[in-house]
């Protein structure tokens, strides 16, 4: 396996997501890319490999999670955090193979967004990846409200780390996990993300001792989550797109304890 260039400083929004759509537009096998979802996302790690590190899930954790869409078949699935909307093709069409009905991917950037729609369309699957622009817990919000009576299939974090645990709690109060909700968190050990995996791992009598110690209660900016929800969870361990180790937590939910 070909790995990216390495992370750099400035890794992010200046103007390489652009670049890798003309980049991918000028491509001598662009013909051949339109319905294709593989070939587009060759041309993206090629992008990746030739020019700039991109912050994808990338082939080998991609295909943790491609096989756990495999395995549950989820009908609906969200991800959090899109950006030029590798993990949307990648995803999406696992889901679409697996018989799903809507991959629904977060993004704040306009930007981003723009070129995550133009590569979804390119690959065919914009009849099953739908793309939301905003803050995502505005976005988790409305979501609540249509599959928050039943939950959802399957959740991917892949957004800012510092946000996982507070998000993840939001999407439980909103009833977006329920039981058999498996949820994916990328980049557990590449940063790494200790809170968030202390939070999944941790008894229900655990979190509800720390929730009393802190005092807090929820709001528009700090969610106190469903401290009941039980989760079989458990790293995979994987590599970045630059060959760094890393891990994908995968956590199903068990309902709330008895």
């Amino acid at each position: 396996m070909s790995f990216y260039k390495q992370e750099e400083e400035i890794y992010h929004n200046d103007g390489r997501e652009p670049a890798l759509l003309a980049f991918i537009e000028s491509h001598p096998d662009y013909d051949q890319m339109k319905g294709s979802p593989q070939r587009i996302l060759a041309a993206i790690d090629q992008y990746g490999r030739e020019k700039d590190f991109l912050m994808n899930v990338g082939q080998h954790k991609g295909d943790v999670v491609r096989k756990r869409i495999a395995e549950h078949k989820p009908t609906v699935m969200i991800e959090l955090g899109g950006y030029v909307g590798y993990s949307a093709i990648l995803f999406g069409n696992a889901l679409k193979q697996a018989g799903g009905r809507k991959y629904i991917s977060l993004e704040i950037s306009p930007v981003f967004a723009s070129v995550s729609a133009s590569l979804v369309k390119l690959a065919g699957l914009d009849d099953v990846v739908e793309i939301k622009i905003g803050p995502c817990r505005d976005t988790l919000r409305a979501l609540g409200k249509l599959y928050g009576e039943h939950g959802l299939d399957m959740i991917f974090f892949d957004h800012a780390k510092t946000a996982y645990v507070n998000d993840l709690k939001l999407c439980e109060e909103l009833g977006l996990v329920a039981r058999n909700t498996v949820v994916l968190a990328d980049n557990v050990i590449c940063p790494g993300n200790p809170a968030y995996l202390e939070y999944v791992r941790a008894t229900p009598s655990k979190k509800q001792e720390k929730r009393q110690c802190e005092g807090l209660a929820g709001n528009n900016d700090h969610s106190v989550g469903n401290p009941l929800l039980v989760y079989d969870t458990c790293i995979v361990h994987g590599l970045e797109p630059t060959g760094q180790p890393d891990g994908v937590e995968i956590s199903r939910c068990l309902g709330v304890e008895a």
